[in-house]
């Protein structure tokens, strides 16, 4: 049986900061989207999110990032029986 992490860890993540703490590890953040590719992921926050910084003022782009999915579910290999 396949673990559920092993299928996740691919592709790209939009993360979101719950808090205002800038230090808090992206394996703390909030997954927002999940994309294909790296490219995918910055053109959605490109084309999406920067609209939203300028018609929303509470909205912080910083607070959003675009990471590799195994730097937040790393991968793991199924134990053997």
């Amino acid at each position: 049986m396949l673990d559920i992490p092993s299928l996740a860890a691919c592709g790209w993540l939009l993360m979101y900061n719950p808090t205002e703490n800038p230090k808090l590890p992206i394996t703390e953040w909030e997954q927002s989207l999940a994309f294909d590719t790296a490219a995918e992921c910055e053109t959605f926050i490109a084309t999406r999110w920067v609209k939203a910084e300028k018609e929303h003022r509470e909205f912080k782009l910083e607070r959003y990032k675009s990471v590799p999915a195994d730097a937040v579910y790393r991968h793991m290999t199924p134990k053997k029986n």
